[in-house]
């Protein structure tokens, strides 16, 4: 019987529990966060997400974005390392289990199952750790599981940290969240609050896309940036929703003044202001008439859209 068979997704599980179950007497003394297994082809990945407690060196980008999970390797482990190699050419099984915390009000938390990976990308440039992209075959959109929301909504940002490591944020959009995907609540544009499965994905890839930081200001207070959509939801495909390149980070004035179209950008970044608002009114906000975004390709098609409609 393969492991999947015998682990429910959302279920938690201690190492004796889960050596037991599978029939992998290492898993019961397991020290570090990878069991290759003897009885199976498969490698299972434990991960804790939060890291804060743990020394520097330990602070792996280890996250899901949406139906991706991003992953490091051991310090040890080189893209050429033979165990990544066989990871890379799918020559064994992943599998994950994770939990945020290790502990809470000191009692060791139990991994939760999160169903088998899928290796999709590494990042050609990590080394000691490698970076690796998994596709998460059993992400669960509709769950209703509190602990595998909590796991699908964890950010590194949720604790202060943002590693070097820059996740790619024009990764394909599956299907499943292209049919899943409702319009974010102004808390959600926020990020103050992510209660269902997928809203945070849209903002998480603006910020992104933005370096975390807000297109005009530079402002790296991600708390108050919100990311926008250039052409308004109402006006876009289904596919437009879910596209960065039609996403701008914004401060609260800016991004006020942006999504009423009292304001907008050039092709070439240069801010644009409308007829009906006075300089001395954007003055008092604290907006900068010869403010100016970088802009790219992709982006032009929406702003020329956004600026038609510029009151």
């Amino acid at each position: 019987m393969a492991i999947i068979d015998k682990l429910q997704i959302g279920h938690g599980y201690n190492k004796v529990e889960l050596s037991d179950l599978i029939n992998e007497p290492k898993a019961a003394a397991l020290q570090v966060g990878l069991l290759y297994c003897d009885n199976r082809n498969t490698t299972i990945l434990f991960v804790t997400l939060d890291k804060k407690k743990k020394e520097k060196q330990l602070h792996y980008n280890d996250f899901f974005d949406d139906d991706y999970f991003e992953w490091d390797s051991q310090n040890k482990q080189s893209f050429e390392s033979d165990r990544i190699q066989a990871i890379y050419n799918q020559k064994v099984d992943v599998h994950l289990m994770a939990r945020v915390s290790d502990k809470l009000k000191g009692k060791t938390q139990p991994f939760i199952y999160c169903g088998e990976l899928k290796y999709f990308s590494h990042d050609e440039t990590s080394s000691y750790p490698v970076h690796i992209t998994f596709q998460s075959t059993d992400f669960q959109y509709e769950t209703q599981n509190e602990s595998l929301k909590e796991l699908y909504n964890w950010k590194p940002g949720d604790v202060g940290r943002r590693g070097a490591f820059k996740t790619n944020y024009k990764k394909p959009i599956s299907e499943k969240l292209k049919t899943k995907f409702k319009k974010p609540n102004k808390t959600e544009r926020k990020g103050l609050v992510i209660s269902r499965v997928g809203q945070g994905y849209y903002r998480q890839q603006v910020l992104e896309k933005w370096n975390y930081e807000c297109a005009v200001t530079g402002s790296n207070i991600t708390k108050i940036l919100i990311a926008s959509h250039i052409v308004s939801w109402k006006e876009s495909t289904k596919e437009e929703r879910l596209d960065p390149e039609n996403g701008i980070l914004l401060s609260p004035n800016y991004d006020a003044l942006f999504d009423k179209h009292l304001i907008s950008f050039s092709d070439d970044g240069a801010l644009i202001i409308s007829k009906s608002i006075e300089l001395e009114d954007l003055a008092r906000l604290g907006i900068e008439a010869s403010a100016k975004i970088t802009v790219n390709e992709e982006m032009k098609p929406f702003l020329k859209r956004h600026r038609k409609i510029l009151i």
